[in-house]
């Protein structure tokens, strides 16, 4: 009866604790390294190119690095603001389809993200480490706090091409026509995203944590990999690099890509990329975290 007692008693002034602790540590900052993919019209699967997971390819894998500071709301929900830099890569060539294959198109891009994102743990996250009593003292449990995050955020985008051993930058080539006739402005370099992800944190010390992220961004640009829409007539390019680039198809007499021109006046724009679909990207960051320590903070040992 009495251990039972005393479990009770140091279970309750330990939730006690934990419930005032956490106004102390309430600044937190991250680094982290980790990988970036990307989710658009080039390269991906079979079937129509989405910003859905079946398009993702290990091949499109590139390195990315994040710097965050948190501020903890309550001990179940917090917000944090990010960084994130890191290279975005498709590839037509990655692709089993065969159509998406012989267009023959590819991009890089190097990519700055900012987010503002509310993380709520589920099982609030905790300051110090559960305990297993055996006789008097304690014994230290292995603690992991999951967390589900959604916000909004920035991201600014640059897609070039290889073309002649460099990489040429290929919005100012307006590859499909934009600002041409009939056709739209050409699009923004920046655009909004929309962060959905899930994550856990491996308390190490009161201070200290090790965390691990996956996220998608929603963006509302199709252009990341300067691919949306349709061909245009290769005729109003007066630039010969923007001519090459627009259409870089392995047999063009299969007739998937290009224009095709009829005597009566139609024109047939092919298909080029999807526009019902967005481009995403994902980030898989592992990360360190430091806690800020505001004041005396009292973490029992027993």
């Amino acid at each position: 009866m009495k251990r039972l007692l005393f479990v009770i008693l140091l279970f309750l002034a330990t939730f006690s604790l934990n419930a005032q602790q956490w106004r102390f540590v309430r600044h937190e900052v991250n680094f982290g390294v980790g990988v970036s993919n990307f989710l658009g019209d080039l390269g991906g699967a079979k079937g129509i190119g989405t910003h859905y997971f079946k398009d993702l390819r290990g091949r499109s894998t590139r390195p990315a690095i994040e710097l965050g500071y948190k501020f903890t709301i309550t001990p179940a929900f917090s917000v944090k603001t990010s960084v994130v830099w890191g290279y975005l890569n498709g590839d037509d060539a990655t692709t089993k389809n065969l159509i998406r294959n012989n267009r023959n198109l590819h991009f890089r891009s190097m990519i700055g993200d900012w987010s503002v994102v509310g993380q709520w743990y589920p099982w609030e996250e905790r300051i110090s480490h559960r305990y297993k009593i055996s006789g008097i003292y304690g014994n230290r449990t292995f603690t992991i706090m999951p967390y589900v995050s959604l916000g909004m955020g920035m991201t600014m985008f640059n897609p070039k091409a290889k073309y002649n051993g460099n990489w040429v930058a290929l919005q100012p080539l307006h590859t499909e026509g934009q600002g041409m006739m009939g056709r739209p402005e050409p699009y923004k370099r920046i655009t909004m995203n929309f962060p959905i992800g899930i994550g856990a944190k491996y308390l190490i010390t009161s201070q200290w944590s090790l965390g691990f992220e996956l996220s998608v961004r929603y963006t509302l640009s199709d252009y990341i990999d300067d691919v949306s829409t349709t061909y245009y007539k290769p005729g109003s390019f007066t630039d010969p690099v923007a001519l090459e680039l627009q259409d870089r198809s392995l047999d063009p007499n299969l007739g998937w890509t290009g224009v095709t021109e009829f005597d009566n006046g139609l024109v047939n724009y092919k298909q080029r990329g999807n526009p019902n679909y967005n481009d995403a990207y994902m980030f898989a960051i592992f990360s360190v975290h430091y806690r800020f320590t505001k004041g005396q903070t009292y973490i029992p040992k027993f």
